[in-house]
């Protein structure tokens, strides 16, 4: 079982050991602003850039680190930035050691930068002007991609959701209210990224990633439920469970929650794997990767009941086993 170590209005679990409070984000965000202004020109600055991104995405996702390493390097590049972009407004909310109404003005000018970031096109110029270096990462991959705004903005909105108690009538209410903000634009920004196969259009790609990032976000609701009690978050419909009245009430709770959201998981499973083959051949390794290795963890959310304070996970075996043989040298790449 986690230990859980209270902070205001928050929890973190002491098992969560590679997470970096705002101290650490500020460190890393002065440490790379000191290379791009050192870099010679606006391409050694976007260099610069893309290693934060992996940096970032190699320390919070294990597993989607491991199967973005089956993409072309400037589509990884890309995707690394893209998930820094989304990965520090979600550690506001959920790690930073700070009051509700700290993280909701830190949010109010995390958005104010990113309007503000359209007025540049460069990453010198954006930096020089104080614009977050992630954020000055993805606008120049928006820039480079045409991924419109409004997935961004609504990605920030979900956010704010995640601070104060917020709960959910129905299923549609939970993905038209929350998820889409918080993974199905996600989705999106990443089919711009991976493109599409032959004779497809990005247009044909965003319902396959729309249907992956709602079983994704499931899958996440599932496994989280325990903790997400402890944070205030209840993101199981009312009209399939009412949440538990008292801490005796939890387990049950915790364990009727997880197969109702991983059931509801799998359906979208179904749904978007039969959209796979519309993306780009050099981008299915890695996105069919990701789907079987979520759907795995969904199933064993679904088969293998636990204790309410247990954490499900893959084992390195369970990873890999999705993984092609013909590729599996870059396994011993992995971290290089």
């Amino acid at each position: 079982m986690p230990r859980k170590i209270k902070k205001n209005n928050s929890y973190k679990y002491s098992s969560d050991e590679n997470l970096w409070d705002f101290n650490e984000w500020n460190k890393l965000e002065e440490d790379t602003l000191e290379k791009i202004i050192s870099s010679k020109n606006d391409d050694e600055a976007y260099i610069v850039c893309k290693e934060l991104g992996k940096k970032i995405l190699k320390n919070y996702s294990n597993s989607f680190f491991t199967v973005t390493r089956f993409l072309p390097k400037q589509k990884r590049d890309l995707v690394e930035i893209i998930y820094a972009s989304v990965r520090f407004p979600d550690e506001i909310v959920d790690t930073f050691d700070m009051t509700s109404e700290e993280k909701n003005s830190m949010l109010n000018k995390w958005e104010n930068k990113f309007q503000e970031s359209k007025k540049y096109s460069t990453i010198k110029e954006l930096t020089s002007k104080n614009i977050p270096v992630i954020l000055s990462a993805y606008r120049m991959a928006a820039i480079e991609k045409n991924i419109p705004d409004e997935y961004y903005l609504s990605f920030i909105d979900a956010m704010r959701k995640d601070i104060d108690v917020y709960e959910y009538p129905d299923m549609n209410s939970l993905v038209n209210k929350y998820i889409y903000g918080s993974a199905i634009v996600v989705g999106y920004f990443l089919a711009y990224i991976y493109g599409p196969n032959k004779n497809k259009t990005v247009g044909d790609l965003l319902e396959p990633s729309r249907d992956l990032g709602i079983a994704l976000q499931l899958t996440n609701f599932a496994r989280d439920v325990y903790e997400d009690y402890f944070r205030g978050r209840f993101y199981t419909p009312t009209n399939m469970l009412d949440k538990p009245k008292t801490i005796s009430d939890l387990p049950k709770y915790v364990l009727e929650a997880r197969k109702l959201l991983a059931q509801e998981a799998e359906k979208w499973y179904q749904k978007a794997d039969k959209g796979m083959e519309n993306f780009s051949p050099d981008s299915q390794i890695a996105i069919k990767s990701c789907l079987k290795l979520y759907r795995k963890l969904n199933s064993k959310i679904l088969e293998k009941e636990m204790d309410a304070a247990h954490r499900y996970s893959l084992t390195l075996k369970e990873k890999i086993s999705f993984l092609p043989l013909k590729k599996f040298w870059k396994i011993i790449l992995l971290y290089i």
